[in-house]
């Protein structure tokens, strides 16, 4: 799994349809997290970074096509929650997970 390509949220501004497709991939890293390795996983925080940080311009971008309300994603999956971050609603932790247990 590579996360290398990946353009920061801040840099660059994505087609509607794209930040949606982006929000699917997240979901798809997200599932698949146990298989990343720590630099992409440190990589990985970066970019959600990044969108946390631009979260309210997200929020009025994606409310263009995507009505969050609607959303019946887990809320650990908190992209697709963007508006209830925006809002204070949600709180986001960012962190790395452990990975394996050390004994």
């Amino acid at each position: 799994m590579s996360l290398k390509g990946n353009i920061e949220v801040s840099k660059r501004k994505f087609c509607l349809f794209e930040t949606i497709d982006m929000l699917h991939r997240r979901s798809r890293l997200y599932k698949d997290s146990s298989k990343m390795t720590q630099q992409e996983r440190f990589l990985l925080m970066k970019y959600d970074l990044k969108l946390l940080e631009n979260v309210e311009r997200m929020v009025e971008h994606i409310g263009k096509v995507y009505d969050f309300f609607l959303s019946a994603e887990p809320l650990e999956e908190w992209w697709w929650h963007l508006d209830k971050v925006a809002s204070g609603e949600l709180e986001v932790e960012i962190g790395l997970r452990q990975k394996d247990k050390v004994l």
